[in-house]
């Protein structure tokens, strides 16, 4: 009896020294083990640190850094829809004492996601409207019609319904695809009103008879797009006197604002504020 207890005393005591061993060795493996790194283009804050591709007219291909966009601290921003409009119009409401910009989608598209896509962008320079357009392309999408008066009025309506005091003037309007044609022309037909304009995939090239007033542009399209039309709009601007530069979409097929929307719209925005010229 006695030798059996001695032979159990004896196993429960290595059970015990290999228990502490394992314990202290796998402590060792942890202490050992790097530290996490940030994945792949996330700084030390978790901001993606992608930059944007920008050509020049002369062909001149540059990777331009961009800036962190930062969340505003002491009011949440957000895209809502404004009133019971018909047709439908988005809102940012952004810097109280920032500037006014519009957004207008796509052929059958649909403004409510591209302005979700670059929100914090937009509201950093002030109040973003995203019209939809009026002609219905089955159950959720819509084209824009030949009636830029019309679409002017829904535009500056909208912004006095926001409250807005007149006159609703120095207007940013950026057009996507088909909404590039109906952004052009609005800057063409009411120049006081639209004087910043961003074209991003252009079907032709931005006609610039009548865009001579433009206090600054933007000629954009995707990375996987053709440039010719791009950079050809981008000459013809700067002939006329008027600050342009091209920016290319990183990673983007027509119509699609690629992977950081935010950023790649920050780059813009701030290019725009920056390199305009003054107001008459």
């Amino acid at each position: 009896m006695r030798t059996r207890r001695s032979w159990r005393r004896a196993g429960a005591s290595k059970l015990e020294s290999a228990s502490v061993f394992g314990l202290c060795f796998a402590l060792v493996l942890v202490g050992c083990q790097p530290r996490s790194e940030a994945p792949p283009g996330k700084g030390a804050k978790g901001v993606s640190a992608a930059s944007t591709d920008r050509e020049g007219a002369d062909g001149s291909h540059a990777r331009a850094p961009e800036p962190e966009v930062p969340r505003e601290e002491t009011e949440p921003v957000r895209v809502e829809r404004l009133g019971d409009l018909e047709p439908a119009v988005f809102v940012v409401r952004g810097a109280k004492a920032g500037g006014r910009l519009v957004f207008l989608h796509g052929m059958c598209g649909h403004g409510l996601g591209y302005a979700q896509s670059f929100q914090h962008a937009a509201a950093k320079k002030g109040t973003l409207l995203a019209p939809q357009a009026d002609v219905p392309c089955g159950a959720f999408g819509a084209k824009w019609s030949m009636d830029v008066k019309a679409l002017d009025q829904r535009i500056v309506a909208a912004f006095e319904r926001l409250g807005d005091s007149g006159p609703i003037e120095d207007i940013c309007v950026i057009g996507m695809s088909q909404g590039a044609t109906r952004a052009a022309a609005l800057a063409r037909n009411y120049p006081e009103r639209y004087t910043r304009l961003v074209s991003m995939g252009a079907p032709t090239e931005v006609k610039v008879a009548g865009l001579e007033r433009l206090r600054a542009a933007v000629m954009m399209v995707g990375s996987r797009e053709r440039k010719d039309l791009m950079l050809g709009s981008e000459r013809a601007l700067k002939r006329a006197g008027v600050p342009t530069t091209s920016i290319i979409i990183p990673d983007a097929d027509h119509a699609a604002m690629g992977p950081h929307p935010e950023q790649t719209m920050d780059t813009v925005l701030d290019w725009l504020w920056e390199n305009a010229r003054p107001g008459k």
